[in-house]
């Protein structure tokens, strides 16, 4: 099964669980002590993501509305990997993704909200809400570079020397790969990617204490580009990103009063 229809059908699932949980959120069900919940005004947290095809880590800050609605920025920072890239070994210590053109990260900024369907007692429990965020998207691709196995004539008889050189799908092969090259040396070709995210999901709310927030989510999102990326060799660029995700935040809640 391919792993793009595995992530289209995740989102389908997704989009079912919010029309759900929206009717259920209509019938005013929260637990919560609302002398306590209304007094809330602020909250911010850093946050750890493992998604489909790698990890980041990001800052969410957000201003509280009510208790059921709250709003704000969303800065992330996230490392994107081909579901075909796969490690080899060289030998001798050596290991390289054979087909790798381009390392790829991406930094989002945007904008967007979390509504609360179900609140907590003030007693503990879960906090359950769906969020919705989306802004501009800057990808970064650095090309993988090689150190190529030649051999030299020039003394009058044949010497093996390495010469480093970026990965070329149409004359580098392991016959002639001796092992890749430190990442850094990709930076002086670095190529940018603007374009547009937007990523949403589900909310679980964990924290015992109101002033803090340990929060678990559960989404997707979607990385449009203006200029495609290639991640590896012999298959297409991509204009379009998707992944599924899992992050934890960790946080603080400020009250009216402080």
């Amino acid at each position: 099964i391919s792993p793009y229809l595995i992530m289209r059908q995740a989102a389908g699932l997704l989009l079912c669980l919010f029309l759900g949980l929206s009717v259920i959120s209509a019938q005013d069900i929260g637990l919560g002590d609302p002398e306590m919940l209304l007094v809330r005004k602020r909250q911010w947290d850093i946050y750890g993501t493992i998604h489909t095809n790698g990890f980041g880590g990001g800052v969410h800050i957000d201003q509280i509305k009510n208790i059921h609605f709250q709003h704000g920025l969303d800065i992330e920072y996230t490392y994107y990997r081909h579901f075909k890239e796969q490690r080899m070994s060289l030998g001798e210590g050596k290991n390289l993704t054979y087909g790798k053109k381009n390392y790829f990260a991406m930094l989002r900024a945007g904008y967007g909200f979390t509504k609360i369907l179900t609140t907590k007692h003030y007693s503990g429990g879960v906090e359950l809400g769906y969020f919705f965020y989306g802004g501009f998207s800057l990808g970064f691709s650095v090309p993988v570079y090689l150190n190529i196995l030649y051999l030299n004539y020039s003394s009058g008889k044949p010497e093996i020397e390495t010469r480093t050189e970026i990965y070329n799908e149409n004359i580098h092969n392991l016959g002639n790969i001796y092992e890749k090259a430190p990442f850094y040396k990709g930076f002086k070709n670095m190529k940018f990617h603007p374009g547009l995210y937007a990523k949403t999901g589900l909310s679980f709310d964990f924290s015992s204490d109101d002033s803090f927030v340990v929060k678990l989510d559960l989404g997707v999102a979607i990385d449009a580009y203006a200029i495609p990326i290639q991640k590896m060799a012999f298959v297409n660029k991509q204009y379009v990103l998707f992944t599924g995700y899992v992050a934890l935040h960790l946080g603080n809640r400020k009250a009216k009063y402080e």
